[in-house]
């Protein structure tokens, strides 16, 4: 998902020339370029990009990638990203998909191991950071029984399990409900996290947990995420290195 703006970064970053977060190069290759790469090498069928802020710019850019790595890539557009959330564009972007799907928020550095387990979880999964220390604008989880008992920036920082980083599976199983969930979300507010709905979806308790036990990664909202997933790009471009 890369429809956003990225307004908290844009003070120190000029994206009106770069794009939307997930166009940032770090290390030598842009963010979405991680993700494509690390995708096609791993057998996924077809990568959806849900632009909506300088969606131009990210067509130019999966063209390229398409060629560049044999894999296609859709464009779903957000028309109206200056007034919805993240279940928006998630909602758009499930509408034509009918397996199994990673979701990726498209401001992400990780490392690529993270994604590897994820991919062999059969089953819908989420992955949890349970080593970082957590702050107020953490979004936290509190985990019972295999349960998501709460969820968001207001769960307490001493009773919550981890932080939710903005990588998931949704199983095929799943994935009608995961869209009615969506929907439910939007009706109720345009500006909601489509997060929310592996709170729901784990009631029954098959949803599954992927924590990544110190493995490095960042969401970039700022000049100071940014300056981070330049320090650890390394450490996860050589981790890919291992595994390929």
């Amino acid at each position: 998902m890369a429809a956003g703006r990225g307004r908290r970064l844009s003070r120190d970053i000029d994206l009106d020339k770069i794009g939307p977060k997930c166009l940032l190069p770090v290390n030598g290759c842009t963010l979405l370029e991680r993700m494509v790469a690390d995708l096609a090498s791993s057998g996924v069928d077809a990568v959806i990009i849900v632009a909506g802020y300088k969606r131009h710019v990210v067509l130019d850019a999966c063209r390229a990638l398409e060629s560049r790595y044999g894999i296609e890539v859709r464009l779903a557009y957000n028309w109206d990203y200056a007034r919805t959330n993240t279940a928006y564009s998630l909602d758009i972007g499930l509408a034509d998909v009918d397996e199994d799907v990673v979701v990726f928020n498209g401001d992400m550095l990780y490392d690529y191991a993270i994604l590897r387990e994820l991919l062999d979880i059969r089953r819908t999964a989420i992955v949890v950071d349970n080593r970082k220390p957590l702050t107020n604008e953490s979004f936290k989880l509190r985990v019972v029984d295999s349960r998501i008992e709460e969820m968001g920036k207001h769960v307490p920082i001493e009773e919550a399990t981890g932080e939710f980083i903005g990588i998931s599976k949704i199983a095929k199983i799943d994935l009608d409900r995961a869209k009615r969930l969506l929907k439910v979300l939007i009706a109720d507010d345009l500006n909601n996290y489509y997060d929310f709905i592996y709170k729901s979806l784990s009631q029954d308790g098959s949803l599954a947990y992927l924590y990544t036990n110190g493995r490095p990664w960042t969401e970039i909202d700022d000049i100071h995420d940014y300056e981070y997933a330049e320090c650890i790009a390394g450490m996860s471009d050589g981790t890919r290195g291992q595994i390929q």
